[in-house]
């Protein structure tokens, strides 16, 4: 039986394609990749059977941030890119080998919190096309 690894982290969060990646990783200090599943009522037919409603699944990508306030920091970043849709990845453990893929549209991040303090950002960004390959080359 496979070892499993359950320790979120060390790993990393990326954004975008080719020369324009933005890594969250160094910055982020809780990530999620949530579904968020809903079925319709099910249809009820005369002769007494019934169908199953139609069920959709939607995600987002959401987690916590430390708060940067230089010039090329996540939350200048998210102003500036807000509402495209880039492709992300997450990898949750660098040492297994699952990878998170998929689109997410970017939106801004909020600023400020207590003065004299490491503020956090939550973000939550929803996504589409999400898929689950390994990072291992060949597979």
């Amino acid at each position: 039986m496979a070892e499993k690894t359950r320790i979120l982290g060390p790993g990393s969060l990326t954004i975008g394609a080719n020369q324009s990646v933005k890594d969250f990783s160094a910055d982020c200090t809780n990530i999620k990749v949530t579904p968020d599943t809903s079925s319709e009522d099910p249809d009820t037919f005369l002769d007494g059977h019934e169908e199953a409603g139609a069920q959709t699944t939607t995600w987002t990508v959401e987690g916590t941030v430390k708060e940067d306030y230089s010039t090329d920091g996540l939350q200048a970043w998210c102003l500036l890119h807000a509402g495209e849709i880039l492709p992300f990845t997450v990898i949750p453990n660098n040492t297994a080998k699952l990878k998170i893929t998929g689109k997410l549209t970017v939106a801004p991040l909020g600023f400020g919190g207590d003065v004299k303090a490491r503020n956090d950002i939550d973000f939550s960004f929803s996504a589409t096309d999400i898929a689950t390959a390994s990072t291992a080359t060949g597979e």
